[in-house]
C-alpha cells in the first residue's frame, strides 16, 4: 500500500454523512491504479538539451533581377510564386511570366543554398539588419526538427528546403535528426550517433514519413527528458498533452504572450507546476482529470434524469388529463344497466302489441263501415215509415175528398161527373173505372188497382180512425230493428277504439322501453369500452408516476468519485506545500530578472500556484494581465529563465534549459534594452546549463555582446542563409 493510500484513507474517514467511506489503504491502491492516477512521487530532474549543429540545404526560386540569381539561368516554374518571392525582395518588378494569358507559369531562377552553424552552449543570437532576411526560418528548422511539426513556414520557404540535418544532446546521449523535405512533408529517421564525449556509433532510433514525425519526436524526447503527460479534462473530455505542448513551450514569441509560462492558455497551470519539479504534481494532474472526468459524468447523469422527470411530469400531466377525461365520459352515462334479452323481449312485445293494434284498426274500419250502414239503413226505414204513413194520410184524405178541378189540370169536377160516380162507377177526375168493393166501402180505388192494395186500404179504412198510429209489427218495428242495430254497431265501435287506445299505448310504452333498453346496452357497451380504455389510462399514469432515483440514473461509482476527490484534495496539500517555497524564490528571481531587463518600475513580484503572477507598478497595484505587452515580454522571459536557473541550480524542476526568443525587440522594446537583456542572459547562462537562442532585427547588441561562434548576424541587405 502506498502513502497516498493511507492520507486518503484518513481523508474519506473523517467526512461526515454519506460522505464519508471506511475502506483499506490496498482498496484505495486499486481504484487509483483504475483511474490511472499514480501512487508514487516522481522525483523531477531536469535533462539538458542542447542544439549542437544545424544544417539545411535547397534550391532558392528567385526573380532573375536578383543579386543573388546572377549567373543562374532562369526556368518555367509552375505554380504560384508572387508570394513566395516576398520573403526575399518586397518588389515585384521582375517578374517574367512566359505567357501573358497564363499568370501561374513564372520565370525563376534556381539557386542552390546550403546553411550551417554550430551553436554554443549558452546565448546564441541570429540577427538581420532588415527583416525578411531569414532568421526566423532558422529558428523555424531547429524547431521543426525537434518537433516533427513544420509549422510557421512560409510557402516558398517549405518548396526550397530540401534536406535537414540537426544535431542535438539530450543529457548524455548525441542525437541526430536527418531528413529529406518535399514541399513540408519530412521524410527521414532519428539516428544516435554516441554518447557525449565518445565515440561515433550510429543507431536508428526511429523512421518517420509526413505525418508520423511529430509522434516519434514526442516518443524518443518525452522519456529521454524525463518528461511527464499532461492529462487533463476538458468540458466534455479527457485530452492527454505530450510533446507538441511542452516543445511549444520552449519558444517565447511576441505575439504570443499570455499564459506566463508556455504557450497553451489552458495549460499554463500545468505547464509551470511541471517546470517547477514539485514531486507530486503528474499525480495531482491525473487526480485531477480523473475527478472532474466523474463529475462530469455526474452532472450528465444528473440532466439526463432531470430531463427524463421533465419529460415524465409532461408525460404525467397527459395522461392524468386522458384519465380525467375518461371518468367525465363515463360519468355521462346512465346509471342503471340492461340486458341483450330485456332488449329482445321488449321488442318482441312492442312487435307484437303493434300486430294486434293493426288487426284492431282493420275491425274497427270494418266496424266503423258497418256503424255507417247501419245508421244509413236506419235513416232508410224512417224515410219509408215516412213516406208511407203520409200516402196513407194522403190515401185517406183524397178518398173522401170530392175534388171540385183536377188536381194536375185545374179543369173542373162537374157535379153530374161526381153524381155519375156511383152508377157509371168512373173516376169523376181521371175517369178510371172503379173498384166496385171498395166503393161500397166508401174507397176510391181504381179497378187497375191490385186487388191485396185495394183490400189493404179497405181495412185500413174500415179498423182504424185516419189520425191513430200503425198497429202491429210494421213499420214501427223496421225502425225500432234499425235502431238497434246502429246502437249495437256504435256499441261495437266504442269497444274496438277502446281497446285500440289501450293496444296504442301499450305499445308505444313497450317500444320506448325497448328504445330506452337499446340505449342503455349500448351505454353499457361504451361504458365496457371507456372502462377499457381508463384501465389503459389509469396504468400509463401510475407507470410514470414515479420519479427518477438519482441514485439510479447515477452512472458514476460514488466510492471511486470519493476516492478520486480525496486524492485530488490530499495530493493538492502536498503540491502547494512544496511548491509554495520554490514559488517564492522564483518569484525574487523573477524580479531581479526584469529589473535587469529594464522593467524596474515592477516590485513585489509574485508568481501563485495559479500561473497567474501580481506586482506593484510604481505604487499602484497590476497583475501581469494588466500589463504593457513590452512588460509582458520580460516578464515572460524572466519567468522561463528563473524556472531553468532554479531547476539546473537544484536539480529539479523539468524544464530541459533550451529557450528559444523570436523577435523580442518588436515589442517597444530599444536597441538599449535589447542589449541589457542579452547582457542579462549571458550572466544567467554563465551561471546555469542553459541554451538560449535570440533572433532580431536589432543585430547591433548581438554582435558586440556574442562570440562570434555564438552567432549568425547578416548585416546591412545580407541574408542569414
Amino acid at each position: 500500500m502506498s502513502t497516498l493510500a493511507d492520507e486518503i484513507v484518513k481523508n474519506l474517514a473523517k467526512r461526515q454523512g454519506v460522505r464519508r467511506h471506511h475502506l483499506a489503504a490496498d482498496e484505495v491502491d486499486a481504484i487509483l491504479h483504475d483511474l490511472n492516477v499514480p501512487t508514487m512521487a516522481t522525483k523531477a530532474v531536469p535533462v539538458p538539451l542542447r542544439a549542437t549543429r544545424i544544417h539545411f540545404r535547397g534550391t532558392k526560386l528567385l526573380k532573375p533581377s536578383h543579386p543573388d540569381a546572377v549567373g543562374h539561368l532562369p526556368i518555367d516554374i509552375a505554380g504560384p510564386t508572387r508570394e513566395q518571392t516576398t520573403l526575399f525582395d518586397e518588389d515585384d518588378d521582375g517578374l517574367e511570366p512566359s505567357n501573358d494569358e497564363q499568370q501561374d507559369i513564372v520565370r525563376l531562377a534556381p539557386v542552390p543554398f546550403s546553411f550551417q552553424w554550430r551553436p554554443q552552449p549558452g546565448v546564441n543570437g541570429i540577427g538581420s539588419g532588415r527583416n525578411l532576411r531569414g532568421k526566423t526560418t532558422l529558428l523555424n528548422v531547429l524547431m521543426w526538427s525537434l518537433t516533427g511539426r513544420c509549422a510557421r513556414f512560409q510557402p516558398d520557404i517549405k518548396r526550397w528546403i530540401e534536406h535537414v540535418e540537426v544535431d542535438w544532446t539530450v543529457g548524455p546521449e548525441r542525437l541526430r535528426v536527418a531528413f529529406e523535405a518535399r514541399d513540408g512533408r519530412a521524410t527521414g529517421r532519428v539516428l544516435k550517433l554516441g554518447d557525449v564525449g565518445g565515440s561515433d556509433r550510429t543507431t536508428i532510433l526511429g523512421e518517420f514519413d509526413g505525418d508520423d514525425f511529430e509522434p516519434v519526436m514526442g516518443s524518443l524526447m518525452m522519456p529521454r527528458l524525463h518528461l511527464e503527460r499532461i492529462p487533463v479534462w476538458t468540458d466534455t473530455e479527457e485530452r492527454v498533452h505530450t510533446w507538441p505542448v511542452y516543445s511549444s513551450a520552449f519558444v517565447i514569441r511576441s505575439n504570443q504572450l499570455d499564459p506566463i509560462v508556455g504557450n497553451e492558455q489552458t495549460l499554463g497551470i500545468r505547464m509551470m507546476q511541471m517546470f517547477v519539479g514539485t514531486d507530486w504534481v503528474p499525480a495531482h494532474a491525473a487526480a485531477t482529470t480523473a475527478k472532474r472526468s466523474m463529475e462530469t459524468a455526474h452532472k450528465a447523469a444528473t440532466e439526463r434524469a432531470k430531463a427524463a422527470d421533465e419529460a415524465t411530469r409532461t408525460s404525467r400531466e397527459h395522461a392524468q388529463r386522458a384519465v380525467d377525461e375518461v371518468n367525465a365520459e363515463l360519468a355521462k352515462l346512465p346509471a342503471e344497466d340492461s340486458d341483450l334479452k330485456t332488449v329482445l323481449d321488449l321488442s318482441r312485445q312492442a312487435s307484437e302489441l303493434s300486430r294486434q293494434l293493426h288487426e284492431l284498426e282493420t275491425t274497427l274500419l270494418a266496424q266503423t263501415e258497418l256503424a255507417a250502414t247501419a245508421r244509413q239503413q236506419l235513416r232508410t226505414a224512417r224515410a219509408r215509415v215516412h213516406t208511407r204513413h203520409e200516402t196513407a194520410l194522403a190515401a185517406k184524405f183524397f178518398h173522401r175528398m170530392k175534388p171540385s178541378v183536377c188536381p194536375r189540370c185545374t179543369a173542373e169536377v162537374t157535379a153530374e161527373r161526381q153524381a155519375a160516380e156511383p152508377t157509371h162507377h168512373r173516376c169523376s177526375v181521371c175517369t178510371s173505372h172503379l173498384n166496385l168493393e171498395a166503393f161500397e166501402a166508401d174507397v176510391i180505388v181504381a179497378a187497375s188497382v191490385p186487388s191485396s192494395t185495394a183490400l189493404a186500404l179497405v181495412t185500413k179504412a174500415t179498423t182504424s180512425h185516419p189520425d191513430s198510429a200503425p198497429v202491429g209489427e210494421g213499420p214501427s218495428d223496421e225502425v225500432e230493428a234499425a235502431q238497434a242495430a246502429v246502437a249495437a254497431a256504435e256499441q261495437r265501435l266504442e269497444r274496438l277504439q277502446e281497446q285500440s287506445r289501450q293496444v296504442t299505448h301499450q305499445r308505444d310504452t313497450a317500444a320506448a322501453q325497448a328504445e330506452a333498453a337499446r340505449n342503455v346496452l349500448s351505454a353499457a357497451e361504451g361504458r365496457r369500452n371507456l372502462e377499457l380504455k381508463l384501465a389503459r389510462a389509469e396504468g400509463g399514469l401510475a407507470a410514470l408516476t414515479e420519479p427518477s432515483d438519482p441514485a439510479v440514473a447515477n452512472t458514476v461509482n460514488p466510492v471511486r468519485a470519493a476516492v478520486a476527490d480525496a486524492a485530488e484534495q490530499v495530493l493538492q496539500t502536498w503540491v502547494k506545500k512544496e511548491q509554495d517555497p520554490l514559488l517564492a524564490t522564483i518569484s525574487a528571481e523573477i524580479e531581479a530578472l526584469a529589473d535587469g531587463f529594464g522593467a524596474g518600475n515592477l516590485r513585489d513580484i509574485k508568481l501563485n500556484g495559479a500561473a497567474s503572477m501580481s506586482m506593484y507598478k510604481s505604487a499602484s497595484r497590476a497583475t501581469y494581465t494588466g500589463l504593457t505587452d513590452g512588460e509582458k515580454l520580460r516578464l515572460k522571459i524572466a519567468a522561463a529563465i528563473a524556472l531553468i536557473n532554479h531547476g539546473f541550480a537544484a536539480n529539479i524542476g523539468r524544464h530541459p534549459g533550451l529557450l528559444v526568443l523570436d523577435s523580442p525587440a518588436a515589442e517597444e522594446m530599444p536597441e538599449a534594452d535589447l542589449a541589457t537583456i542579452v547582457e542579462a542572459l549571458q550572466t544567467v547562462a554563465d551561471g546555469a546549463e542553459m541554451q538560449i537562442f535570440v533572433a532580431t532585427r536589432n543585430a547591433g547588441p548581438l554582435v558586440e555582446l556574442l562570440p562570434a561562434q555564438n552567432r549568425v548576424v547578416a548585416e546591412g541587405d545580407d541574408y542569414v542563409w
